[in-house]
């Protein structure tokens, strides 16, 4: 297992074991860019950086939590419903997918 797979898992445990979650959508992934393993997500939800994502549909979801976050290439530690946002990706993300923030 490498680094990243072995956070991901200490992560995904981490939150499951602090009981039921929920989870609530806030947008879909507009575009992937490969090189640079950023997704751009249009919100129709807030967002932080430390919030913990889902991006996918449930049988193959990826959970992720928002270490930083872009709106035209300027940092921020917050977004709004109307916003397109630019996250780095562990995965790649296919456009069209919806975007959950996982409430405990």
């Amino acid at each position: 297992m490498g680094e990243q797979e072995a956070y991901e898992s200490r992560l995904s445990r981490s939150i499951s074991n602090e009981g039921p979650t929920q989870r609530e959508r806030i947008g879909i992934v507009e575009q992937f860019f490969d090189k640079i393993q950023v997704t751009a997500i249009k919100l129709n939800g807030a967002l932080n950086v430390g919030d913990i994502i889902e991006i996918g549909t449930e049988e193959d979801a990826v959970r992720q939590k928002v270490e930083s976050m872009q709106i035209d290439r300027k940092e921020v530690t917050e977004a709004h419903a109307g916003d397109s946002v630019g996250i780095k990706s562990k995965h790649r993300m296919d456009v069209g997918s919806p975007v959950y923030k996982v409430i405990r």
